[in-house]
């Protein structure tokens, strides 16, 4: 399978969000929500947490080729980290966990439907010789088996997907009226195949149910992974700019117009106002909105950097004599939405194909006719694990900030920022502006009728709604997916409830 690199525009640097920290981003959400009310649907957004993947690559069209952009696909694309408050992107991908759980199921019959198919099978014995010499003549050799399928079974699932439009089922097969009609995209090499085909299928009676069921599924479960693992032109892999091979798809729902519309509508903001006090060498308190408080790391917090000092806002404005308030304002929030592109049975295309795991998990170790895990899966499906994905994000455009520092020494203050060629900041781990957003302006005020001075950080006006595939977003919260939660909770609360009893279930598909 392949990926864009994990590099390029999306910023690195970020650090993983402390505990406390986790007030400022919670404020945050809490204000993008009110905004964003009617667009957030029965998709709440949760507190997010920006780490190494940084902020979001919002551009996900490349200006100039038009192709998917790489740094998007890569942050749409992460894993959930799992136990973690807030919620944050993990170091690998989704499309790997799902690899590693869709490759351990297959489509199995329970015990007694096994029994009927087997008889069914030995009585066509003679048939199914026929039709496995009838392919081998026709092709030069037999399909490889696969741990789901024997060659009899892909033999079948290749004439009942490819050789008819639309892709029909074994069923449909052996009832047509017309074979030579159903069966209308029949290469030239499988013209002699058809009629041993009819009487092998004729030879299976009833049991063609059972049949279809196991050859559809397995090969539906093989279609999907082949998709996910080897993306193709044929089996709906998406082309990127970063790499020249093709990916699996993903597809951001909000077109890029509206992303930068919303982003270019700077009255719909969200302001913070912090109150700032030293309280030790390495902590501050920290009030939003006239709150009580909270103690948080300084460096974990904010920080300020001049020509002269790398650490200039810890040793010269937060200091314990100063007072301080820090006021952020984060325009243009706008509401995001993707998410990995679903497998389509009929067509082949795309790989995102929940039904398979979710039935597994329902089915257990139940003998029943069904999707099941084997091996055995120990992946957490719950909120609480790893399969998950993100399927929006609220973001902005990188805030304004502006610091009031009164101070006995707000006129040095005001100087050394005056001086300063570069003014550099970061906020909860994050640098304000980031590879291309990293020329803030920055200006001064003071007032020596209160000792105050006031500086203010702005982001470059070529960075609010950007318009290049590196611009970023800032994400304001997150809307999450774990797709098997809830299949997870109810089969684990049944097998709680009572022990499983053998049954027998219908066919889940390909009937």
């Amino acid at each position: 399978m392949n990926h864009p690199p994990k590099s390029t525009a999306v910023a690195t640097d970020a650090a993983t969000p402390s505990a406390e920290a986790a007030v400022l981003i919670e404020q945050l959400r809490s204000q993008a929500s009110t905004l964003l009310s009617a667009a957030l649907g029965q998709n709440p957004l949760v507190s997010f947490g920006v780490g190494s993947a940084g902020n979001f690559p919002y551009y996900w069209q490349n200006p100039s080729n038009l192709l998917f952009n790489g740094n998007t696909y890569n942050w749409i694309n992460y894993n959930l980290k799992a136990n973690a408050t807030p919620t944050q992107q993990s170091s690998d991908f989704f499309t790997t966990q799902f690899i590693e759980v869709f490759s351990s199921i297959n489509y199995q019959l329970s015990q007694a439907d096994q029994a009927t198919l087997t008889q069914a099978q030995k009585n066509a014995t003679n048939q199914q010789m026929a039709l496995l010499t009838a392919w081998k003549a026709a092709y030069g050799s037999l399909p490889t088996p696969t741990p789901g399928m024997q060659p009899i079974d892909i033999i079948m699932n290749t004439i009942a997907t490819t050789w008819a439009k639309p892709a029909t089922t074994l069923s449909a097969i052996q009832t047509a009226p017309n074979l030579n009609a159903l069966l209308n995209n029949t290469p030239a090499s499988g013209q002699p195949i058809r009629p041993v085909l009819a009487n092998y299928l004729q030879a299976l009676g009833s049991s063609i149910s059972l049949q279809n069921a196991t050859t559809m599924n397995n090969g539906y479960l093989q279609a999907a992974l082949t998709a996910v693992q080897s993306p193709s032109t044929t089996n709906g892999g998406l082309t990127i700019d970063t790499i020249s091979n093709l990916v699996p798809a993903y597809n951001v729902a909000t077109p890029l117009s509206d992303i930068i519309n919303g982003l270019n509508m700077t009255s719909n903001a969200i302001p913070v106002s912090m109150g700032v006090a030293r309280t030790s060498a390495s902590e501050l308190q920290v009030s939003v909105s006239g709150s009580t408080g909270f103690s948080i790391p300084v460096l974990d917090f904010f920080s300020l950097s001049t020509d002269a000092s790398a650490s200039y806002f810890s040793d010269s404005i937060a200091t314990s004599s100063n007072s301080i308030t820090i006021s952020m304002l984060f325009t243009g929030v706008t509401l995001v939405n993707f998410g990995p592109v679903s497998f389509n049975p009929a067509t082949g295309l795309n790989w995102l194909w929940l039904q398979p795991i979710t039935d597994a998990i329902r089915n257990g170790n139940a003998d029943v006719t069904g999707f099941h895990f084997s091996p055995p899966c120990s992946v957490d499906f719950s909120p609480n694990g790893p399969f998950g994905y993100l399927s929006g994000v609220a973001i902005s455009n990188y805030p304004t900030v502006t610091i009031t520092v009164k101070s006995a020494n707000y006129q040095s203050i005001a100087t050394t920022i005056q001086q300063s060629v570069t003014v550099k900041a970061s906020f909860l781990g994050i640098p304000l502006g980031s590879t291309t957003e990293s020329s803030y302006s920055h200006s001064v005020q003071t007032n020596a009728s209160n000792s105050t001075v006031t500086i203010t950080l702005a982001p470059p006006t070529a960075s609010v709604a950007g318009s290049n595939e590196s611009s970023l977003g800032w994400v304001l919260g997150a809307q999450t997916c774990y797709p098997a939660a809830i299949t997870a909770f109810a089969a684990e609360h049944a097998r709680a409830m009572k022990p499983a009893r053998p049954s027998h279930a219908a066919p889940a598909a390909g009937k």
